[in-house]
């Protein structure tokens, strides 16, 4: 049986009970890979999934590991070093589909090696700035002269990636401070260690309700406004 990876892990509770029509998974060891820390969208994913997961394979238990670093590079690098036997599945960042294209350094797997499992959500992408980061709106942060922090996950990740490509379209003058994991971005927003970060919806939808942050642009989905509508340039509208 070939590797198998959970793009998303909320997929996997639909997916994997028809692996098991053949007893293969009873009294066995099931591992799962997190390419996060503990805390955070992707860890709450396959936790959720994970308590399952037991009952609807027959595995003898599941145990998780959380393998952070280079914007999930090592844990993907992990499942795919892993033996291809059924027994490791694994969720971690879609953004390893820009770090692939782009031959990002450290990486060891090939995705299309991979058996995708599925993904749980479409989540819009979007830009939040703190509360106390000095701008009450996205043209304060268009019109800053001076170089502002936003936190990323590792180099190559969805996060540095697409915040490199709103810099770049739309010339703001940011600086990213990658390796935050989890909500470890959230938190130093917070300490007013950075004023921003680019993320999913869900996973920052409660920051902003706690009256922490708001929603600058969103990239994609229903949320207003539209960082499209801030391009000017055939290159930001690109």
């Amino acid at each position: 049986m070939k590797r198998i990876l959970a793009a998303a892990a909320l997929a996997c509770a639909t997916a994997l009970p028809l692996w098991a029509q053949d007893d293969f998974y009873d009294g066995k060891t099931l591992t799962y890979i997190i390419a996060t820390n503990p805390g955070g969208n992707y860890d709450a994913y396959g936790r959720l999934i994970g308590r399952h997961l037991e009952k609807q394979l027959g595995v003898d238990k599941v145990v998780f590991k959380n393998l952070p670093g280079a914007g999930h590079i090592i844990g993907a690098n992990t499942l795919y070093a892993s033996e291809a036997d059924g027994l490791t599945i694994g969720t971690f960042n879609t953004g390893l589909i820009y770090a692939q294209i782009l031959q990002r350094e450290g990486i060891d797997f090939d995705l299309q090696q991979f058996e995708w499992i599925g993904k749980a959500a479409a989540d819009p992408r979007v830009m939040v700035l703190s509360e106390n980061s000095g701008f009450a709106s996205f043209d304060d942060l268009l019109a800053s002269e001076d170089k502002v922090l936003f936190a990323a996950s590792g180099v190559g990740s969805a996060s540095y990636t697409e915040t490199r490509m709103l810099a770049d379209g739309l010339d703001l003058n940011i600086e990213m401070i990658p390796g935050y994991q989890g909500n470890e971005g959230e938190m130093a927003m917070m300490r007013g260690e950075v004023v921003g970060q680019v993320g999913s919806l869900s996973s920052l939808q409660p920051f902003i309700d706690a009256g922490s942050g708001f929603l600058a642009v969103a990239i994609g989905g229903a949320a207003e406004p539209k960082a499209m509508g801030y391009a000017k340039s055939d290159k930001g509208k690109s």
